[in-house]
């Protein structure tokens, strides 16, 4: 099987290791097509994904991709953004994330012999006798599992599946986007202020895949479909097929995913030279375009206010977002409805719109997570200390941040009418009077962030 380039070299890297044979413009050693056996491994394991991780972890450490990263910071400190002072407190925290981001962007982008790889997740992942901290870019799911992979258009492709048989995510979506996700101000360009959206080429959803009795299925891409899950894909350029699996329960398991070229296609070489100067080309605009994204999402939203839920390009589900700024003695109560969704979603950013870990703190809340109310509806209470109720939203210390709401795997008819039903800022000793409001004793909240830990962990076993 071939690497980048057609020449493949097993390798087990560690960072000096890594470092040294990038300087020695050596070849990357990803095999594609998921070839080997996974006996005992994690289920999201792949030796091409353990093999990226490891080349990640050392091309962070490099000097002159860390000179950028620097000269970002100094120019983002100075923003208006820059200057509040959460923002201050994480930025650092921020550009590591926004770094390691790209860098998966980079490690995809060789479409003769595609992978896939498990690249967002702002939370750290500790596995394979590494940790990897949070990749993120910008209001990412932690109830989400992203993989991705490049392809080139007029190519033809194959996407194996199998599904766990005992579990199987709350939503599945695959959409195939012109563009390159290490270039986001091309694919994203901005109008009036405002992000325009990724206009899929195509897209299918587990309410379309045609899954066979073992769990296992097939999607083609490109060409003349001759199946049932067929995606077209552009004719011509790079392109991304980008996966989502929502876990409804954070013990539920993705598909096993691998996918391989069925035309002929001549590749380039590539080293992990090459790797590190597609990273340095990129690594200014890509900073530059996720730390603004806050400033153009929904258009820009001002403090303690909240945008309308927005339908997703296909009709899978509705997202709002809402910011907020208090004052030591507030909390911000907000109530939704889940409508029909099988899915819904709360979670806490920071001002840069990057999440804090999810598995040490409540800083996320999903519809298995939460107490409703017994209308059905949710109340949840953003606040920098916990005020005693179930549907807490921890801000993780911040005074200032940013909120994302969710619906997801929603029947065609549903609209967004009603889905927010109150919202608004009230001091902390106010909530004493709202007394429909589902509440938990300190023991309960304990009991609630160890059982966070232990299933968010379960992504790596």
């Amino acid at each position: 099987m071939t690497g980048f380039g057609g020449n493949f070299m097993p390798l087990a890297f560690s960072r000096r290791t890594a470092l040294s044979l990038m300087s020695a413009g050596a070849v990357v050693a990803l095999t594609g097509c998921g070839e080997g056996s996974d006996g005992g491994k994690p289920w999201l394991w792949t030796a091409e994904q353990e093999e990226a991780e490891k080349i990640l972890l050392a091309l962070e450490q490099d000097g002159e991709i860390r000179a950028i990263r620097a000269k970002m910071r100094d120019k983002l400190a100075r923003s208006p953004r820059g200057k509040i002072a959460d923002a201050q407190i994480t930025l650092d925290e921020s550009l590591k994330q926004w770094t390691r981001s790209l860098i998966f962007a980079e490690l995809i982008h060789r479409p003769a012999s595609p992978i896939f790889l498990w690249a967002t997740d702002d939370t750290p992942r500790e596995w394979l006798g590494h940790e990897l901290g949070g990749v993120g870019t910008s209001g990412d799911n932690p109830d989400a599992i992203y993989r991705m992979t490049g392809i080139e258009g007029g190519g033809r492709y194959e996407v194996l599946g199998q599904f766990h048989e005992d579990s199987r995510p709350v939503q599945f979506l695959m959409e195939v986007n012109a563009g390159d996700m290490a270039q986001p101000q091309n694919l994203m360009p901005v109008t009036g202020g405002k992000h325009e959206d990724i206009h899929n080429t195509s897209m299918i959803s587990d309410r379309e895949l045609k899954v066979n009795e073992d769990g296992s299925f097939k999607i083609t891409l490109g060409g003349v479909g001759g199946g049932p899950n067929h995606l077209a894909i552009p004719e011509d350029g790079y392109a991304i097929v980008g996966v989502r699996d929502i876990l409804g329960e954070w013990t539920d398991k993705p598909p096993k995913l691998t996918i391989k070229r069925l035309d002929e296609a001549k590749a380039e070489p590539w080293t992990l030279e090459t790797v590190k100067q597609r990273v340095l080309a990129d690594l200014e605009g890509y900073i530059g375009f996720w730390s603004n994204f806050p400033n153009i999402w929904f258009g820009g939203i001002k403090p303690n206010e909240r945008s309308e839920p927005m339908g997703r390009p296909g009709g899978w589900g509705f997202v709002a977002g809402m910011n907020f700024s208090l004052a030591d003695d507030e909390v911000f109560l907000v109530t939704t409805h889940p409508g029909e969704a099988k899915y819904t979603g709360f979670q806490i950013c920071n001002p840069w719109m990057i999440a804090p870990d999810a598995r040490k703190k409540q800083v996320c809340l999903n519809l298995t997570q939460v107490t409703k109310n017994a209308d059905g509806t949710i109340t949840y209470v953003i606040a920098r200390e916990d005020p005693g109720v179930a549907n807490w939203l921890s801000t993780d210390g911040m005074r200032d941040g940013i909120g994302i709401m969710r619906w997801q795997a929603v029947p065609p008819e549903m609209t967004n009418e009603n889905l927010i039903r109150d919202f608004r800022v009230i001091k902390r000793g106010e909530l004493e009077a709202v007394t429909d409001i589902p509440r938990v004793t300190a023991d309960q909240r304990k009991q609630q962030v160890e059982a966070r830990f232990a299933a968010y962990s379960s992504r790596t076993a």
